[in-house]
């Protein structure tokens, strides 16, 4: 029963590094997988801002914001897909289709690595739409501007008219490419990134990097505990059945000496 439970206990940790994330109604969710710093969550349907703590889970229409030199991290579809949300910036989960985040104000870093195949990952702002099947962009929004710059493969972005709706145009932003989408207005003509752009990207893939390696270790060590303990109960199974042998041959080496003499006294 011992080992069980500790197996169970190890099993269990394993399904969290590998699941997607559901919420308890059944919903799709993202989780809190990083914080540095301080930040609040609005939960949909609650009265007031709560602090945000790693492993929350989050489902559409909860709200985020960070503060000054903070910053968090949000995982979609079991940690494959993964939002950086910058300090001072103000986001909606929405999980509506293949849009995923709305980005009220400030800045977003997005690393897409794995969607269904023919779907799309899309981030709303006040004027844009941007997005990607499998890549590494950011997006900077203010109320009439954002700024949507691609560090990794290629994204899109598209704007808003007055009335709410997407336009048709999608201008494809490769790597190392920005453009700015200003109210009601098409993205404008590329432009090249300079080196110092790829700064906050780069410290954050370096972070992930770094906390990717310890993760892999705890599955490592996760596996070898798991392998240790079946190792553990396999010998005490091969123990108890040494000791049922030993136990069986004790009783028939028994009978056998308690028959002995019985026999001779009847040969004599």
């Amino acid at each position: 029963m011992k080992y069980f439970k500790i197996l169970t206990f190890l099993f269990a940790n394993f399904l969290f590094l590998t699941a997607t994330f559901i919420t308890a109604k059944g919903e799709e969710a993202v989780i809190i997988s990083y914080i540095e710093g301080t930040a609040e969550v609005l939960l949909s349907g609650q009265p007031g801002w709560q602090n945000a703590k790693k492993g929350m889970l989050l489902g559409s229409g909860d709200s985020i914001k960070t503060h000054k030199e903070s910053s968090m991290e949000i995982s979609f579809d079991g940690d494959t897909n993964l939002v950086n949300i910058e300090e001072n910036t103000h986001v909606v989960i929405k999980l509506d289709g293949i849009e995923k985040l709305e980005l009220i104000d400030g800045e977003i870093l997005a690393l897409v690595k794995s969607i269904p195949k023919g779907s799309r990952f899309e981030i709303r702002t006040p004027t844009a739409v941007c997005g990607a099947r499998g890549t590494g962009w950011g997006a900077n929004a203010k109320k009439d501007e954002t700024v949507v710059d691609c560090y990794e493969n290629k994204a899109y972005a598209k704007g808003i008219d007055k009335k709410g709706n997407i336009m048709e145009d999608n201008l494809t932003v490769p790597k190392g490419s920005r453009t700015i989408v200003k109210l009601f207005q098409k993205p404008s003509k590329l432009m090249k990134l300079a080196g110092k752009d790829f700064g906050k990207w780069n410290k954050w893939k370096e972070s992930l990097f770094e906390r990717g390696l310890s993760k892999k270790a705890r599955m490592e060590r996760l596996s070898r505990d798991l392998t240790k303990i079946q190792q553990q109960k396999e010998k005490i199974i091969e123990r108890k059945d040494e000791d049922r042998i030993r136990k069986r041959e004790q009783e028939t080496g028994a009978g056998t000496s308690t028959r002995g003499p019985e026999c001779m006294s009847t040969q004599e």
